[in-house]
């Protein structure tokens, strides 16, 4: 029997997540990781955020954050711009680098909902879609 079968539904989220995430992110040249993939994707929908909103977001300590966000700030993903009004906070912003890298990431999310789709059925991946967006968390 498939270790799959005998999961309940937040393990079977997680599984399928972190392994949809491992996958996009093997496939980018770049080598980001599963965290810094998702930072991004974070980033791309909000344009703008703090280290603690991100963390809040993703589900990860503010340490761990600061530390992709160092990382991805080295490498020329993101950068750190000031909040009007406030000297101490920074937000973090995607740069043309991490833009572009969410854009190949895209295309590789489009090839794989489309595998989903020829392996599930475009119907159960649309109502997969649409109970996931409904306010139930």
């Amino acid at each position: 029997m498939n270790k799959l079968q005998k999961m309940n539904l937040i393990d079977l989220l997680s599984e399928k997540h972190l392994a949809l995430r491992k996958i996009v992110t093997d496939k980018d040249p770049d080598q980001i990781n599963k965290t810094e993939s998702h930072i991004l994707a974070v980033l791309e929908a909000r344009e703008m955020l703090s280290i603690s909103e991100i963390s809040r977001i993703i589900h990860i300590s503010r340490q761990g954050t600061h530390k992709s966000i160092q990382g991805m700030l080295s490498r020329g993903y993101v950068e750190a711009v000031e909040v009007e009004g406030n000297q101490r906070d920074k937000n973090i912003v995607l740069t043309p680098k991490g833009i572009e890298c969410n854009n190949r990431m895209m295309i590789t999310k489009i090839e794989l909902e489309q595998q989903i789709a020829a392996k599930l059925g475009v119907t159960n991946v649309e109502l997969l879609k649409s109970l996931l967006k409904e306010d139930w968390l």
